[in-house]
């Protein structure tokens, strides 16, 4: 792994039912214009390749706008349909697609690791035999946490296609040290958790976590997600840039060389999407915390999201934050060449979605800066 990318995983770690196109009002000239102003300003303000934004509701897009280049260097514009890599955000679609499982009867949050994978059960420690798939989705089943590209080198090579990969990880992590829990949080973030997490819900579905999220998101919701980088498959995508220290520059990070995610962690950080198609995912939420039944039940986005009476911080992909005396449930991913945030207000109908293809050593202040500046007339 290039040293550039060694602490790509701790970055990683900060870090019809809707009728969605009937329903979006096409946001007017003067709030686009002034969304992509406030993009630009920040963009080149912190030397950030481009930015792609969106405001909405549950009914509607208040505004959203893209600024900046696919590629340093290149002449090609980012566009609003152009996919962004999220990060950690990937690990509030992985929760979705288990609350799906679970309202169809396959699996329960409270079944144990070794009731799906009962062929583990010798060999595993004690500690994670009572470790149940909610645990796991967490950060609370003392999973290591894979934040650093120090514990993927220690890895064995694990053989086979995406599924036996992950089953192989699965047996290996069970027999490894706990982690303690930090008392302080009340979890110990772990990417690696959600690559147990995967790897039951492919075993009680019979489907790969890839076609898993393309049936019971992507298609349904008509998001044009991908998997890893997302110029890899096409050379119209953005391109994700990097901090080099030796140049003290952003460069563009070439999408297939040897920094790719592993397949036996991508559940927790490895999807794309445009900012369009994040707006989808980020409204459905809302629809569901403001009580209505979408793909899940309204009960079920209640579990998903971080409770307001009690002092859980991380629920299933969203951690618990305050914003102007508002709880809101939000996520950071970034693997440390794009970065995104969400955010999504639980006592007001408003919920924001940022996106960047670059990743400076401002990128937590330019992304904090632009949040405020963004929500600002929102919150009046």
């Amino acid at each position: 792994m290039k040293r550039h990318f060694k602490a790509a995983w701790i970055l990683a770690s900060m870090l019809a039912l809707l009728g969605y196109s009937e329903a979006v009002k096409q946001p007017t000239m003067t709030s686009a214009d002034a969304l992509r102003q406030c993009l630009r300003e920040y963009r080149e303000e912190y030397g950030i390749p481009g930015i792609a934004a969106v405001v909405l509701t549950s009914e509607s897009i208040l505004a959203i706008g893209v600024d900046g280049l696919r590629k340093l260097g290149a002449p090609d514009s980012v566009r609003v349909d152009d996919r962004f890599h999220i990060g950690s955000n990937t690990k509030a679609i992985t929760g979705f697609v288990a609350a799906v499982l679970v309202e169809r009867g396959l699996i329960d949050w409270d079944s144990r690791i070794i009731d799906v994978f009962p062929e583990f059960a010798e060999a595993a420690r004690d500690v994670y035999k009572d470790k149940t798939l909610k645990d796991l989705m967490s950060h609370r089943a003392r999973i290591m946490p894979f934040t650093s590209g120090a514990e993927f080198a220690q890895l064995p090579e694990f053989q086979g296609d995406s599924v036996e990969q992950r089953n192989a990880f699965t047996g290996w992590l069970l027999q490894q040290e706990p982690v303690d829990i930090d008392t302080a949080r009340g979890y110990t973030y772990s990417n690696a958790g959600y690559g147990i997490a995967a790897a039951m819900l492919q075993k009680v579905s019979g489907k790969s976590w890839e076609q898993l999220m393309q049936d019971e998101l992507f298609r349904p919701l008509a998001i044009s997600g991908t998997f890893g980088w997302p110029a890899y498959e096409d050379d119209n995508q953005p391109w994700g840039h990097y901090f080099d220290t030796d140049s003290d520059h952003v460069c563009p990070h070439d999408p297939h060389d040897e920094y790719q995610l592993p397949k036996i962690c991508n559940a927790a950080g490895d999807i794309s999407m445009s900012i369009r198609d994040y707006a989808k995912f980020l409204q459905i939420n809302l629809i569901g915390l403001h009580g209505r039944d979408t793909i899940i039940t309204a009960t079920a986005y209640q579990f998903l999201h971080p409770c307001t009476d009690s002092s859980m911080q991380y629920a299933v992909g969203w951690g618990l934050r305050e914003h102007e005396g508002y709880k809101v449930s939000r996520h950071n991913g970034s693997a440390g060449t794009f970065y995104c945030t969400a955010l999504i207000f639980r006592g007001k109908d408003l919920a924001l979605g940022v996106m960047m293809n670059g990743v400076t050593p401002e990128a937590e202040k330019a992304i904090a800066g632009l949040r405020e500046k963004i929500l600002e007339p929102y919150m009046k």
